[in-house]
């Protein structure tokens, strides 16, 4: 229902009007509200008004399919054999582990390379990726987002909280010069032109704050049971190299949804396994049952338990072979997160 004098029932819906969903079913209305410090949507009584905000158009996806559009979750390549990622080692804990670096082999087909492109300052969220738009890049099965703090250029994942748009926002240049472009709000807040295509378009990120280039210094770094290897590890620089171009590789739905369900695993599962620490060290369990949701957990295991269930036996072969190979993919993804362990350790606890 329009929730202004200014709309009446049956005209267009636009983008900035304010509305009221009302459930058809039980005639009450979604509501927005706050339950201890979090942020739930139910349905109430009470009337909430919702703003109407375009994310992008159906149209304009199906005519560009090739073009990069804000939210896309892919791989920056580097060099036609290696991508951005994170080390298998990563740890948030220090600066010597949390750390980015371009890595090859088999990393290219893990959800430890993948990566979301959000664009900062527009209100089509799902429009064009354009050369000049802010946007920030943000880690998919960490949550976390790529910048530099204050006293270094090494690049790091930081934390929602410590993501200033001053920290983390990146906007595309197609050569290295010395021009600086600041697009006006009036060229910010449209859906932008398809100029930025996967496999096809280099591009070169440059970090707005300090105008530094996306580049990479080589380690000499020694390797259990390898030896010494060269490690690119990612940071800022004033000049950058011949080589910081890089191209955009589309990632498989499948797979950007799996490494979404790796994320929220990792991160309760993690959760309930340091609350179970602290409770069999402090020999209490108030501040446990506080900090763990048991319902979510079971929760959770119940929606894995689905996710990873056998196809049925009436199924086409056809139909029988995409859901094992799907499947297949899953199981791997989590394999290769180290999230079957993680469950393994929880169960264990």
């Amino acid at each position: 229902h329009p929730a202004s004098k200014q709309r009446s029932e049956g005209e267009k819906v636009r983008v900035g009007d304010d509305v009221i969903f009302v459930s058809v079913a039980t005639e009450r209305y979604l509501q927005a509200t706050k339950e201890n410090s979090q942020s739930i949507v139910n349905a109430s009584f009470h009337v909430t008004q919702w703003n109407v905000s375009p994310f992008g158009t159906g149209l304009s996806r199906l005519k560009n399919q090739p073009c990069v559009f804000g939210n896309d979750v892919l791989r920056f390549t580097h060099a036609g054999d290696e991508c951005l990622t994170i080390p298998s080692s990563w740890s948030l804990e220090s600066s010597e582990t949390n750390i980015i670096v371009y890595e090859g082999g088999s990393v290219m087909q893990q959800a430890r390379s993948l990566w979301r492109l959000e664009l900062a300052r527009t209100k089509w969220a799902g429009g064009y990726i354009n050369w000049y738009h802010p946007m920030r890049i943000r880690h998919i099965t960490t949550g976390l987002y790529l910048g530099v703090k204050e006293d270094s250029n090494d690049l790091c994942l930081l934390p929602k909280e410590e993501a200033t748009l001053a920290a983390t926002c990146f906007y595309l240049r197609e050569v290295k010069d010395d021009n600086k472009v600041i697009l006006e709000d009036k060229d910010l807040e449209v859906i932008g032109v398809p100029n930025v295509r996967y496999d096809d378009v280099t591009v070169i990120a440059q970090h707005m704050e300090t105008g530094f280039w996306l580049s990479y210094k080589a380690y000499q770094v020694k390797k259990k049971n390898v030896g010494l290897v060269e490690e690119k590890r990612l940071l800022l620089h004033e000049e950058g190299r011949m080589d910081d171009g890089c191209e955009f590789a589309r990632s498989q739905d499948e797979e950007a949804r799996t490494a979404r369900v790796i994320r929220k695993c990792s991160a309760l599962f993690n959760s309930f396994i340091v609350g179970l620490e602290v409770m069999i060290n402090s020999k209490s369990t108030e501040t446990f049952l506080q900090d763990c949701n048991l319902t979510e957990m079971v929760g959770s295991l119940d929606d894995l338990n689905n996710y990873f269930v056998q196809p049925e036996d009436d199924l086409s072969h056809e139909d029988r072979q995409k859901f094992l190979k799907a499947l297949r993919n899953r199981q791997d993804l989590f394999q290769e997160e180290g999230i079957l362990n993680l469950i393994l350790d929880m169960i264990d606890k």
